[in-house]
């Protein structure tokens, strides 16, 4: 396979793309501090234009690098004389052999066990060489979701919740992290198991430099079941908004008359995400400003028949400048038409704030709060951060387009939740208050996942309290967090199993067993009588008393010894602890 002979993102201090040389400007690296952090294509009948560092949807003559061809391997001009080392004679034997233990060919020397020798002929130095293959993503070598350690340090505190969490991954991975597409489930690729547990591990445990972080309350004895039902609804969530699509972006999923709206890039469901800025006069400083320059296309899109393209963003307004739609009926778009998304935008300039991660956070705020406290803005300002030279601000599709994205796809979606969905108070609804009602309701009630879905999705926990009615696929978000919370997490058990028990009014019996225990005796001892009177003149069957039934254990029978026979029959309330045993002899007297 031909090569690409050169260095990557070579200038140690740019960060920015750079097109791969060889591929006619239809692939790029996206460079961070000169680090190559991802391998970007612009996506179908699109150019990267490396002048005006963007993606172009005409094919120009751009000044595309061309292939820089590797220089020949140089053949060694003396053929080596070096003899072969002999083998080292094996070691002797216990016992004698009555053969020789040499090698008995002297043409074939015999296997070195030691390293092999480093005097060969070499090839002549030159730039590193980087296949095609794995310039494009093709290589086994990029990192996978299984190389990501969950085994970090839980900062001091007994991993309950961490350990529970690791003991069900074959469930999460059956049940939560499946998707579909044209309704046949498989594995996800963009969610997985390692990835989703060490941010976890970092956003719920050893935190992030903020005073305040995902609420798992690890190493709480009596609420850690709590940090598993936020756990739940959060991965229902997760599930509604991008695990099913299996997608990092935000797709174009409103239709109107057939049609997709090009320009539902700005927004869906009449929201405008450039204008969705912080609190004004306390946190609009994070928002992210709007680069009308920029020129973005996202890496996901639909995977149904006829799905409308990714989203996109690019420079111009007006009547020169309109997105167009996207026909079902002819699975083509119809560029330059004046087709209006719900909040009335024809163009998508500006307009590269689109859902990303997880929970597709979206929005110039809460990117910009990402950059602050994960990214770049925050560092230069001395803070701490995850990703101090990653700006989420100047490249949001980095989200899903950098090295670290099985991660940071999973921390984004934790951030998002931990700094806009816990803190949200409002007309008496608390996060924590709303969680303990839902674990002391024996975790059947609605009201929670609803109440948290709609503020994730509008803002805020009443109905229609954003003007759109429910929240989207609200149906959906109820059926995933209650199958997490019985048949993922199981957590009623762990709920019975840590209440409290009221001191009983006499002595307990042992509860009864699956089968009954057999207490040794100094005689041996007699069988059991039947509950079933055998007939006249047939001695009772031979047979083991059966076990009592898990789902009626109040009303196990047990044996009934010669001397309970003529007393009266003992009332279920008196009996149900009692536990079944064979009675002996020694108990008839």
């Amino acid at each position: 396979m031909a090569q690409l002979c050169f260095t990557p993102c070579e200038d140690r201090d740019y960060t920015g793309n750079e097109v791969i040389p060889g591929t006619k400007c239809l692939w790029y690296h996206y460079c961070v501090a000169g680090e190559p952090m991802n391998i970007v294509t612009c996506g179908a009948r699109l150019w990267y234009n490396p002048v005006g560092g963007y993606c172009d949807s005409q094919e120009i003559s751009y000044d595309c690098p061309a292939d820089p061809s590797c220089p020949p391997t140089l053949v060694p001009t003396d053929i080596p004389t070096i003899e072969p080392t002999l083998a080292p004679t094996p070691a002797p034997t216990p016992t004698p052999s009555e053969k020789p233990t040499m090698n008995q060919n002297p043409s074939i020397p015999a296997p070195y066990p030691g390293p092999q020798p480093t005097n060969m002929p070499t090839a002549t130095k030159h730039s590193p060489s980087i296949p095609i293959a794995t310039e494009l993503g093709l290589s086994t070598n990029n990192p996978t979701a299984n190389s990501y350690s969950t085994d970090s340090p839980t900062s001091g505190l007994a991993t309950i919740a961490i350990d529970y969490i690791k003991s069900k991954k074959g469930l999460i991975e059956r049940f939560v992290l499946v998707s579909y597409n044209r309704g046949i489930a498989y594995p996800s690729n963009q969610y997985t198991i390692n990835a989703l547990i060490q941010s976890i591990q970092v956003m719920g445990v050893n935190g992030f430099g903020a005073d305040f972080q995902f609420s798992l309350w690890e190493g709480t004895v009596d609420k850690w079941v709590h940090g598993l039902v936020n756990l739940a609804a959060f991965l229902a969530n997760c599930k509604v908004e991008s695990i099913d699509d299996d997608t990092c972006d935000e797709l174009n999923w409103q239709k109107f008359e057939g049609k997709y709206a090009l320009s539902n890039s700005c927004g869906q469901e009449g929201r405008s995400y450039e204008d969705e800025n912080c609190v004004l006069g306390t946190t609009e400083f994070l928002s992210c400003d709007v680069d009308r320059n920029m020129q973005v296309t996202a890496v996901s899109r639909g995977t149904g028949v006829r799905a409308p393209p990714p989203l996109k963003c690019r420079r111009g307004t007006g009547e020169e400048n309109y997105a167009g739609y996207w026909d079902t009926s002819s699975g083509r778009v119809v560029p330059d038409a004046p087709f209006a998304n719900v909040a009335g935008r024809t163009d998508i300039e500006g307009c590269c704030w689109w859902g990303r991660g997880a929970l597709l956070t979206r929005g110039v705020c809460n990117m910009g709060k990402i950059n602050y406290f994960l990214g770049k803005r925050g560092a230069d300002l001395g803070r701490t951060t995850l990703y101090p030279n990653l700006d989420f601000c100047q490249y949001p599709e980095v989200s899903c387009t950098s090295a670290n994205g099985a991660t940071f796809r999973w921390t984004m979606a934790f951030f998002e939740w931990a700094e806009r969905v816990q803190r949200y108070q409002a007309n008496g609804w608390n996060f924590e208050t709303q969680i303990s009602q839902f674990v002391s309701s024996d975790m059947t009630s609605d009201s929670f996942i609803v109440g948290i879905s709609r503020i994730l999705s509008q803002g805020c926990h009443e109905f229609d309290c954003s003007g759109i009615g429910e929240a989207r696929m609200m149906n959906k978000r109820k059926k995933y967090f209650h199958m997490i919370i019985n048949d993922v997490f199981d957590l009623k058990s762990l709920l019975a199993t840590s209440k409290p028990i009221a001191k009983p009014d006499r002595p307990l019996t042992r509860q009864p067993t699956m089968r009954p225990t057999m207490r040794p005796t100094m005689r041996p001892t007699m069988q059991p009588v039947s509950m079933v009177a055998p007939p006249a003149g047939m001695p009772a069957p031979q047979q083991q008393p059966n076990p009592p039934s898990m789902e009626n254990q109040n009303t196990n029978p047990r044996p009934v010894a010669q001397s309970d026979q003529s007393a009266s029959t003992p009332s279920k309330t008196e009996n149900q602890n009692v536990n079944p045993r064979p009675v002996s002899q020694g108990d008839q007297s």
